[in-house]
C-alpha cells in the first residue's frame, strides 16, 4: 500500500564519514568563508569579466607572440585563459541572476 502525504520533502540520507576521496559539491567550494553568496558572485564576475577585457586587449598581439614563442603554445594558453576566466565569469553571473529571481519572487508575496 502506497501512500501519498501532502508534504513532498527530499530525504537524504546521513553523511557517512567522509573519505579523502569524495569530492564536495560546487557550492560547498568554502563552507567556512565568512563571504554571503552575492559576494562570492560579484566577486567572480567582476574578476572573469577582468580577464576577459585583458584577454581582448593583448589580441592583436597573439600572431606576434605566435611568431616568438610558437604557434600551438601561445593559441593553447589563450585558449586556456579564455576558457577560465569565461566559466569564472559565467559561474557568477548564474549565482548573481539566481539570487536576484529568488529575491524579487520572495518580495512578490508581500505586495499583497
Amino acid at each position: 500500500m502506497t501512500v501519498h502525504n501532502a508534504e513532498r520533502r527530499s530525504v537524504q540520507p546521513e553523511p557517512a564519514a567522509v573519505d579523502s576521496k569524495d569530492v564536495a559539491d560546487v557550492d560547498d567550494w568554502d563552507p567556512d568563508s565568512e563571504l554571503s553568496p552575492l559576494s562570492k558572485a560579484v566577486i567572480a564576475t567582476a574578476v572573469g569579466l577582468g580577464l576577459l577585457i585583458a584577454a581582448f586587449a593583448v589580441i592583436g598581439k597573439l600572431a606576434g607572440w605566435a611568431n616568438d614563442y610558437g604557434t600551438i603554445l601561445v593559441y593553447l594558453a589563450f585558449f586556456l585563459w579564455m576558457s577560465i576566466s569565461g566559466r569564472l565569469f559565467w559561474w557568477g553571473a548564474d549565482k548573481l541572476i539566481a539570487l536576484f529571481r529568488t529575491k524579487k519572487s520572495d518580495n512578490r508575496g508581500a505586495r499583497r
